[in-house]
């Protein structure tokens, strides 16, 4: 069983993640996947968007953030580079779960339609959660102002687009009815 968890950033996708994981399921986390491809990328990032090194020559996540999101068009070409690695790293760990019994994934991921990796999910999840928490989640995680989140929003999928696009979606407002909504998604898939 492959659970596909996506939604806007700062939705609480890691919330739900940790339920299921609480639940059985192994953890796959394409935002820490998204550093672990930098070495693989760094050169073809570099040619995209220029001056993005640290001066140690490690990656600069904020000078890189800050071209890739300043247009749709340099927002695309930051995924394209990025989600064919990520999503080549996530069928090894799967393959490699399997090898080793595991029998149940969560690919968590803002991305996964851009990415194409709703393909390989049995069933996708949104989460999903009111605007103004979700400004103020990714504000403080990131360290980042209100005029930044809202640029970084406005060039995400819509809440609609989840809804009509996923299996299922859960509205992560309240803890307790969140877990709530899980179940009920979990007993449908089960047949429960």
């Amino acid at each position: 069983m492959i659970l596909g968890i996506t939604g806007p950033s700062g939705a609480g996708k890691g919330t739900v993640s940790s339920l299921l994981k609480d639940r059985g399921f192994h953890h796959i986390d394409t935002d820490i996947l998204a550093r672990e491809v930098v070495p693989e990328t760094l050169p073809r990032l570099i040619e995209t968007f220029g001056d993005i090194l640290n001066p140690d020559g490690t990656l600069n996540r904020a000078a890189l953030a800050k071209k890739a999101f300043s247009s749709a068009e340099n927002t695309e070409k930051l995924n394209k580079i990025m989600h064919g690695a990520i999503i080549d790293r996530t069928r090894e760990i799967i393959s490699l779960g399997k090898e080793n019994g595991q029998e149940k994934f969560i690919i968590d991921g803002a991305a996964l339609f851009e990415a194409n990796a709703t393909e390989i999910c049995d069933y996708t999840i949104a989460v999903l959660c009111d605007r103004q928490t979700r400004l103020s989640r990714v504000m403080k995680r990131d360290g980042i102002t209100e005029q930044q989140a809202a640029e970084r929003f406005s060039r995400q999928l819509s809440d609609d687009f989840f809804r009509e696009n996923t299996d299922f979606t859960i509205e992560n407002n309240d803890l307790a009815e969140t877990e709530k909504q899980l179940s009920e998604i979990l007993n449908i898939i089960y047949g429960g």
